[in-house]
């Protein structure tokens, strides 16, 4: 046997003997149990109750009461209506913004209109953010819709439907 032969025959020996032990080799271990637990989750709400009964009725102009399909509106009148909540916010850590979609307003009269979403309180102070600190605090905001004073002759005896505004409130992590 040539001497090249015989060293590639202790050569793939030697890798045999090699990779055939590697998976003998002994190393200390050792383990511990970590305790679990229960975890409760906190939860944030908008509830409507005795105190906080949801929105009012809508209000032309600050005061005379606005009858869907009754009233008619003209340039410049604003419709209102104030809404209230109680915040339930429980959870360590709990932290959140209040929002409201803007309204989808459909029919020849939407044009027209600019419907808002503003003055969002807690217990009656301005706020834009809240933490758990406000659970069970009322939650206020207000809803306006103007029709433009600069309407023209095109917005006489047609109409727009408002369809629902949302108040949402959104946890983030303090």
């Amino acid at each position: 046997m040539k001497k090249t032969a015989k060293g590639a025959i202790a050569a793939s020996a030697a890798v045999v003997l090699l990779a055939g032990g590697a998976g003998s080799l002994a190393y200390w271990t050792d383990s511990a149990s970590v305790d679990g637990g229960t975890i409760n989750s906190g939860h944030l709400r908008l509830v409507t109750d005795d105190t906080n009964t949801g929105c009012t009725d809508w209000t032309l102009d600050g005061g005379d009461p606005y009858v869907a399909g009754t009233t008619e509106v003209v340039p410049g009148d604003v419709l209102t209506k104030t809404c209230a909540f109680t915040l339930e916010a429980a959870g360590d850590h709990l932290e959140g913004t209040v929002e409201a979609s803007a309204a989808n307003v459909t029919g020849d009269l939407a044009a027209a209109l600019d419907v808002n979403v503003s003055g969002l309180t807690l217990n009656g102070e301005a706020a834009s953010t809240f933490t758990e600190a406000n659970d069970g605090q009322a939650l206020g905001v207000d809803v306006s819709v103007t029709v433009r004073p600069e309407s023209d002759n095109t917005t006489m005896d047609v109409s727009a439907v408002l369809d629902s505004i949302t108040v949402t409130a959104t946890q983030t992590h303090a």
